[in-house]
């Protein structure tokens, strides 16, 4: 009877053992991972995002495994278990930057039509009272600093969170409320009077 001697050497490590090297700043650790793992996450990205963005997604992907992968806990489940949470979290924030920038990018072309509302021609269903409304409306809102109309354009007409606005512009939370808070005051003030004509 032979004895089974030593285990082998070259015997590839677990994922969860390399997920504990590449913690360590293994290097070579990670690279088993990227190359375990690369075909599948660029599969799953090019399906969720498109193939055009598949590879700059992968990459951030595994860049998140290199910084965090100290925060795997092996006793809590498998090492595919927590990549996959990390990739499709990574997914989900990248679609739903997408939808922001795409109420962005209308709430944009509104507000161009509403600083050249005044100039246009009434369309076929248009009634004058609706018209003067939109007149009106695009007028006061041309009278609001430039900070606070962006602010309400973002919010009443792409429909993005307080919350939203601040990391969209990049500014605080309380900053942005000041701002809606001010300029929904100021439109009141100048479309007050419009209102309390109407109403006689």
């Amino acid at each position: 009877m032979h004895d089974a001697g030593p285990p082998d050497e070259h015997e590839p490590l677990a994922d969860e053992d390399l997920a504990a090297r590449t913690a360590r700043g293994d290097l070579a650790a990670f690279t088993q991972l990227y190359d375990r793992y690369a075909r599948r996450i660029h599969a799953w990205s090019a399906h969720v995002l498109g193939t055009g963005r598949a590879e700059d997604a992968m990459q951030e992907i595994f860049l998140r495994l290199w910084q965090h992968a100290g925060q795997f806990d092996g006793a809590r489940g498998t090492f595919v278990t927590w990549f996959t949470a990390i990739a499709r979290h990574h997914l989900v924030h990248v679609l739903r930057q997408d939808g922001i920038r795409r109420r962005v990018a209308v709430a944009a072309e509104i507000a161009g039509v509403l600083e050249h509302a005044s100039a246009a021609t009434p369309g076929p269903d248009e009634t004058v009272g609706q018209r003067e409304e939109g007149a009106a409306l695009a007028r006061a809102l041309r009278l609001l600093p430039e900070e606070q109309r962006q602010v309400l354009v973002l919010a009443y007409f792409a429909g993005l969170s307080q919350t939203q606005i601040a990391d969209q512009l990049a500014i605080p939370l309380g900053t942005v409320k000041k701002r809606v808070r001010l300029g929904m005051g100021k439109l009141r003030g100048t479309l007050a009077p419009r209102v309390a004509r109407a109403a006689e």
